[in-house]
This record gives structure tokens, sequence and C-alpha cells, in this order.
């Protein structure tokens, strides 16, 4: 059993899914995990419908309802460091569904992966979970693997 709790970033986080998973809700005593900062922002959206329902869970959490992407580029300091980076990895870019507009880690939201990139370059956590995503594998279909193969190579860095 670990001393101490794995300190833990989830980014993309929904209503709260992999939080739930690794702490339990309400949080277990003895879990061996500890959400230390959280992130949800759905852009073109009034309404932040999943935040809602993750303050209401988490009132007192260290929570931020901002871009990734500006937090990136303007406030890297506010991401605690962490040992454990999670993510609900946007996948629309990604999707069969979403055939018009596939353009993987080039679109609009597939382009999110170039900021857990930069996460993990200045925090360097020892440990990382994505969400398993459809297709990313074969994306963008012009070219079969392109992006799972950069995303690798970014890993290996």
């Amino acid at each position: 059993m670990l001393k101490k709790a794995l300190k833990v970033v989830e980014l993309f986080a929904g209503v709260g899914g992999f939080r739930i998973a690794l702490e339990g809700y309400p949080k277990q005593k003895n879990s061996p995990f500890e959400v230390v900062w959280s992130n949800q922002f759905e852009p073109k959206t009034k309404k932040q419908h999943a935040n809602i329902v993750y303050q209401k869970r988490w009132p007192v959490a260290n929570h931020s309802d901002k871009d990734i992407e500006v937090l990136v580029e303007n406030d890297m300091k506010a991401i605690p460091e962490h040992d454990l980076l999670v993510g609900g990895f946007p996948c629309q870019d990604f999707s069969i569904a979403n055939r018009s507009h596939n353009k993987g880690i080039e679109g609009k939201k597939g382009k999110l992966w170039w900021s857990i990139d930069a996460i993990l370059r200045d925090k360097r956590p020892q440990y990382i979970l994505l969400e398993n995503v459809n297709r990313l594998l074969s994306s963008p279909s012009k070219q079969n693997g392109r992006d799972f193969s950069m995303i690798l190579y970014c890993l290996n860095q």
C-alpha cells in the first residue's frame, strides 16, 4: 500500500468520472489517490453544465473552469505539481460520427493534445492515464495513424 496518496490532475474532467474512479464518491479515507486540481471547460457554451455538476459534487475542490489552452499559454503555475495526469481526452475530432470534421489533432478539440503535451513537459508527472479514444489509432483517415504516431513521439520525448 502506498504511504502517501498520488497527487492527481484531472483534465477535461466532465462531471468527474476519473475522480470518482480514483478517489471514490464520497472520497474514501484510504484512497491511494488525491485529486489536487481539475479542469473542465466547454467552448462555445454559455452554461457550463458539466462544471455545475462537478462543483456541486466537490464544492471545495481546486477546480478550474478556464480554457486549458489559455491556462497553459499564460498561467502554467495555476496547475500544481502532480504524480498522475488523467484526462477524458477530447474525442470529437476522432469520432466516426463526425466524419465531416474529422481533423484529429488538427481539429478544434483534437488540438487539445498539445495542451496535454505542454503540461507533461512542464510538470513531468510519473504517470499518465488518458481515456481510450475510438479511431485514434487510424486518425486521420487520409494519413492512417499519423496522430497516434505524433502522440507517441511526444510521449517518448
